[in-house]
């Protein structure tokens, strides 16, 4: 049975102006149900797809953008539903994306790895991470030296150099020439030294910080971002006077690649991500200095993250032409399960947004969010996606 309250036609443009929130409070879908009518047959879904191609083109003009951590995978495990919800979109020609606030790794090791885990061929041209748009920081901060944050080892200094970043230094390298820097930190300093090429940024002032990817020691890279934060022009050895402190501005600058405060995996309950430890090194820079700290946020659900996506689909799926040249319009739909991240930016960039309970939106009842409703909440991303479709079929062909 199919329990909403909207009509087709209310899906036409920004979800945050086409729908009321009463609407988006009751649009809760029983799924297995349309199997029997809608998804009686691929041979149905395939003839839609035949007759809105008469602009001579061989994909769908709508495109999917999944987000990947509690929408197909959690944890370790590939959540079972993810196979057939790429099939569905692979089978009717349907351009997807993954955009994901996870990172650490360059698209291409990353693309590899999540091919290799869902066993379905994923594209570096299909995938964005968190720090994927940061990319265009190099040419700002090209002969800077800048503090890349985050990840395991030199995976992000390496992402980093991939970007185009010549001078880079990183918190554990650091540590490696100031054993005291952080006396309690988890991560003693490597007992096999690091190659020198590593270490030769380390005396060299800090220009910015970059947030790469989730912090794996947060009392050594906190106390590493402080000291630069409150450096004499960035020297890490340095410290302004409790004056300095109280009326100069930071130091650095400070970019973050990822404004989520929690994530899910297969714990019971979500667990804290790069936004919490953001929250931390706020409060311990107001603590020290009396000022707000000044950063600049990337990913989800941060517009300059959906421009990018948006690039990067243009590229994969160009936009239909009308028989008179003229563009038809493109729906996106964005399947997620953080409602702060993949539904707040889906519905602030006049996406479509569907939003699933197998991650960190797990509500008492059929209710939608509360704050950043979605255009539809489903139980898993296979239900998403016959969604998807099903209102496309309802577009062209009302019921």
């Amino acid at each position: 049975m199919l329990h909403t309250s909207f009509h087709p036609s209310n899906f036409t443009s920004s979800p945050a102006t086409q729908l009321s929130p009463l609407t988006r409070m009751t649009t809760r879908i029983s799924w297995r149900a349309l199997t029997s009518c809608a998804f009686r047959t691929r041979t149905l879904i395939r003839g839609f797809h035949a007759q809105t191609s008469a602009a001579a083109t061989s994909h769908a003009n709508y495109n999917v953008v999944f987000d990947i951590d509690g929408v197909l995978i959690k944890g370790k495990k590939v959540l079972p539903q993810t196979h057939r919800a790429l099939g569905l979109l692979q089978a009717n020609n349907v351009p997807y994306i993954f955009l994901t606030n996870g990172g650490g790794l360059k698209e291409v090791d990353k693309a590899e790895q999540l091919s290799r885990k869902i066993g379905v061929p994923i594209s570096p041209k299909q995938l964005i991470l968190s720090h994927s748009p940061m990319r265009a920081l190099a040419a700002q901060f090209e002969d800077k030296n800048v503090l890349v944050v985050g990840g395991n080892g030199s995976d992000c200094r390496q992402v980093a150099e991939h970007y185009g970043f010549k001078h880079i230094v990183t918190p554990e390298e650091v540590h490696a020439v100031y054993p005291s820097l952080c006396p309690s930190s988890a991560n003693e300093a490597r007992s096999v030294p690091l190659a020198e090429k590593y270490l030769q940024n380390v005396h060299r002032p800090v220009d910015a910080i970059m947030v790469f990817h989730d912090s794996v020691d947060w009392g050594r890279d906190l106390q590493v971002m402080l000291d630069a934060l409150v450096s004499k022009n960035g020297d890490l050895t340095t410290v302004k006077t409790q004056a300095e402190l109280h009326t100069t501005k930071q130091s650095v600058p400070l970019f973050f690649s990822n404004s989520d405060l929690v994530w899910s995996n297969e714990y019971p309950t979500p667990r804290f991500a790069q936004g919490t430890f953001r929250t931390c090194l706020e409060r311990i820079y107001e603590d020290m200095t009396g000022q707000k700290l000044q950063y600049t946020l990337f990913g989800k659900p941060m517009s300059t993250t959906y421009q990018y996506a948006e690039s990067v689909l243009n590229r994969i799926a160009p936009i239909h032409c009308g028989p008179d040249g003229v563009p038809m319009p493109r729906t996106v739909y964005a399947i997620g399960d953080n409602p702060y991240a993949d539904i707040a930016g889906a519905n602030g960039y006049g996406w479509q947004s569907v939003l699933v309970r197998t991650g960190v939106f797990r509500p008492e009842g059929d209710e939608n969010h509360h704050i950043h409703p979605a255009t539809a909440v489903v139980d898993d991303v296979e239900d998403a996606v016959r969604w998807v479709i099903s209102r496309e079929i309802r577009k062209e062909h009302p019921f």
